[in-house]
């Protein structure tokens, strides 16, 4: 039975080439996408699989309470420690500690990576293995290093690689990558003690090397890092994970984390944190950003967002299949009534046309798949594809899976009007095709084509919004001046003093300074600040390092008081400026009251000589920032060197500030980049972003189109009668059109009074994220609809006028 229903599917399928072709494209461009968001997921959830102990593996991230609500994925490094030695319930804890990344020095040779400092008990916990050395000491004495087989190839070829010796020069390489650091530290000579073995997959923990915990305090000792031992207020810098005992829960180690932060965490003191248990298998995709990841991911949110887009483009190419097989039921309704009559049973009907839509959503699958493989192209060139390292492995489970979605597909697309045919006799199916109803009084296809409308209407606003909003953002004012800036990596704080001497005479150089991070190109750094007149009045702020001349460099506004001094190593950090955020919420009333005023600021009393008018300082997709900014001097904190340039002779003046680096600090390499491009890679995440969302719109605007043209050509052919009738008593082809047309005119009437306040709806919602935002104006809206109407009048004109053109004995003579 199942052969013959396939056999006759396929007549069927290749009798209506048309209306196979229509439906196997619209059905296999939706799915194409719907399979790289199934890749993308599958991905995602590819994460520290491989650990045979993955459900009792549990990360410890450290979360803000009184007021001070954050949550990062660092913790203080003693917690391991007691939870090993006071808590039965673990089996095993695992530290580490970052800010180790830089070169490798052997001979003439030169090899990079970043990774973490981590006690032995790593190789416990998780399935990393070694490839050579011994896992229970690699990591026991100060200064050992454990790196990767492609480090070890390229330091020392085929020579032995255990036992040698490197120069270590830290640069803050991040084991995520792609990013590098801005400051340089000689850490020393290191002993190889490992060769990594490549993971057996995905990890959130990417690193290339692992040095020995103890090699910290050795590293302190000799003044080249900081570090407190037994530190409980440091919860930024260090990384606990735990192995749960087999008959212990998350219930049991979180309550033993309550216990311990009640313990050790005054009520109102500056630094009160909660600790939170999350399981490894949470850990990637993240439910949510929080400070201090190991790895860049796609939030579980984004996932779920792009799933739904992705399904609901996919729905519209269900409708679209839908639609059209009602729309075409007139031309099967013998056939149904002939295997009615002969004895076929209404499920076997109904079978019949199920296969069919089958056979056509699995010719769709194979048309996919081709389309998948330049859809996959386009994504691996997407800049943020450079942070997230996707990896698009189809393995037989995942050709699975995309065989039975699409099966599933061809169901869901099938079931209405297979269901439909198969209910009614075959007097009602040949009299009363078209007035099968939906929700009892609306006509099933006018509602397919108006969820339809209001799904493509959606997307093409959504999509002009965000490129307004990229348009915003390239154009927007951060409240400083971006053009013209060349920001210089230091690497050592010495190396900019020097620096600056050497090139302020030149005419072309307008202006230099220093500062410890880029304002609003995505870092950031935070601390709790204290009235002194009032010790439990605290508030979390932003604070950025700079030298006294950053304002002018930037262009940054002084309304009240002073510049930082020039020489802060003679009087310490004694002196801060703030931003007006910071005035109202100190409540001193008046940036100028504000001068004088004393702040206790990680236990140090300093004295506000300055205020400046706000500006960006923070990422413009950060809504959560409370605005408050604390500009603060500590020469050895600043990690750049800011160069203001005129603007015609830029590149011959920038060869000209590389030279004079070489000249001045020869054993640091020049790297630099123009302020307002390291601005533009929130843009250009964007531009990928939207770049995804127009194609969205295009398919869906595409699938909609397609269904509209069914249902025009349908409407055509259904009053071929009717239209030469007309046309004998006199009708004009303009008033046959009309009358054949505005019936679709409704539909996209009403599809326009439900999308557009569904998509003011949605829009809102994402927009919220960015503190600098275009606003949801008519035109936006009123462009979409121009062009939705637009695109929809042409494809309904190009049928009635050809069926309003016809000629009218042929048609009565044929009817």
């Amino acid at each position: 039975m199942i052969k013959n229903y396939i056999k006759v599917a396929w007549r069927n399928l290749w009798k209506q080439k048309a209306f196979s072709l229509v439906n196997i494209i619209g059905l296999a461009v939706s799915m194409s996408v719907c399979l790289l968001i199934m890749l993308i997921i599958a991905d995602q959830k590819s994460y520290d699989q491989f650990h045979a102990k993955k459900d009792r593996i549990y990360r410890i991230n450290t979360q803000g309470r009184g007021g001070n609500n954050f949550e990062t994925a660092s913790t203080v490094l003693p917690l391991g420690d007691k939870l090993k030695q006071d808590y039965p319930i673990i089996e095993q804890t695992a530290s580490l500690t970052r800010n180790i990344g830089g070169d490798m020095v052997y001979q003439d040779k030169i090899a990079s990576g970043g990774g973490y400092f981590a006690d032995g008990n790593l190789f416990k916990v998780f399935d990393f293995q070694l490839l050579k050395g011994n896992p229970e000491t690699a990591l026991s004495n100060p200064f050992s290093l454990i790196i990767t087989e492609d480090i070890a190839s390229v330091l020392f070829g085929k020579e032995e690689a255990l036992g040698k010796v490197v120069k270590f020069n830290d640069t803050g390489i991040n084991p995520s990558g792609p990013e590098s650091g801005n400051k340089e530290t000689e850490y020393g000579n290191f002993t190889i003690t490992g060769i990594l073995k490549a993971p057996a997959g995905k990890t959130h923990l990417p690193f290339k090397l692992l040095s020995s915990l103890s090699t910290v305090p050795a590293l302190s000792k000799d003044e080249k890092m900081e570090f407190a031992e037994n530190d409980w207020n440091n919860a930024w810098n260090n990384y606990t994970y735990v192995l749960l005992a087999k008959d212990k829960t998350q219930d049991d180690l979180q309550a033993a984390l309550n216990q311990i932060a009640s313990k050790q965490y005054r009520k109102g003191d500056p630094n009160e944190f909660d600790f939170a248990a999350k399981p490894l298998a949470s850990l990637t995709p993240s439910p949510k950003p929080i400070g201090n990841e190991t790895n860049i991911s796609i939030p579980s949110i984004v996932l779920v967002i792009l799933s739904i887009l992705g399904l609901i483009v996919m729905l519209s190419a269900c409708l679209n299949y839908t639609n059209l097989s009602v729309a075409r039921a007139l031309t099967r309704a013998k056939e149904v009534g002939v295997r009615k009559v002969v004895g076929a049973t209404r499920m076997q009907v109904f079978t019949q046309f199920i296969v069919e839509a089958i056979m056509i959503s699995l010719l769709a699958l194979v048309v996919a798949m081709g389309l998948l493989t330049f859809l996959k192209i386009a994504f691996s060139d997407l800049m943020i594809n450079k942070y997230l390292n996707i990896s698009f492995n189809e393995n037989p489970r995942i050709i699975a899976i995309f065989i039975l979605f699409s099966m599933a597909i061809g169901i869901i697309a099938g079931v209405l009007p297979s269901f439909y045919m198969a209910k009614f006799n075959p007097i009602q199916i040949l009299k009363n095709i078209s007035k099968i109803t939906f929700f009892k009084r609306l006509p099933l296809r006018k509602v397919l084509l108006v969820i339809q409308f209001c799904i493509s209407l959606t997307f093409i606003i959504s999509t002009t919004l965000l490129y307004n909003q990229i348009k915003y953002l390239l154009v927007m004012d951060y409240g400083f001046d971006k053009e013209n800036v060349v920001n210089i990596k230091l690497y050592k704080t010495e190396n900019y003093q020097r620096f600056a001497q050497t090139i302020t005479d030149n005419k072309d150089v307008l202006g230099v300074s220093s500062c410890s991070l880029i304002p609003a190109a995505g870092s950031q750094r935070a601390t709790m600040v204290r009235k002194v007149d009032m010790p439990t009045d605290s508030i979390q702020v932003n604070y950025l390092d700079v030298n006294h001349s950053f304002i002018n460099t930037y262009g940054l506004k002084l309304i009240a008081g002073k510049t930082l001094p020039e020489n802060p190593a003679t009087t310490g950090e004694s002196y801060v400026m703030i931003n007006e955020k910071m005035v109202k919420e100190f409540e001193y009333n008046s940036p100028r009251n504000a001068i004088g005023q004393k702040i206790n600021i990680e236990n140090n009393i300093v004295e506000i000589v300055g205020v400046v008018k706000d500006f960006s300082f923070v990422t413009v997709v950060n809504n959560r920032s409370n605005g408050v900014l604390v500009l603060r001097n500590r020469l050895d904190q600043m990690g750049y060197a800011n160069v203001k340039i005129y603007g015609k002779n830029a590149m011959t003046t920038v060869a000209y500030l590389e030279k004079q680096w070489k000249t001045v600090n020869p054993n640091t390499k020049f790297e630099y980049e123009f302020l307002d491009q390291q601005l533009l890679t929130i843009s250009s995440v964007m531009e990928d972003m939207a770049k995804v969302l127009g194609l969205l719109a295009f398919l869906a605007v595409f699938i909609s189109c397609l269904g509209l043209l069914g249902m025009a050509i349908y409407t055509a052919e259904s009053r071929t009668k009717e239209v030469g009738i007309r046309k004998v008593l006199g009708a004009s082809v303009s008033q046959i059109a009309l009358l054949l047309s505005k019936g679709f005119v409704y539909l996209l009437l009403i599809s326009i009074v439900i999308a557009v306040p569904l998509s003011y709806i949605i829009n809102n919602l994402w927009l919220n994220f960015f503190s600098h935002r275009v606003e949801l104006g008519a035109k936006i809206f009123l462009t979409s609809i121009a062009i939705l109407f637009v695109i929809s009048m042409l494809i309904i004109l190009s049928q009635t006028i050809r069926a309003a053109l016809s000629n009218p004995v042929k048609s009565l003579r044929t009817e």
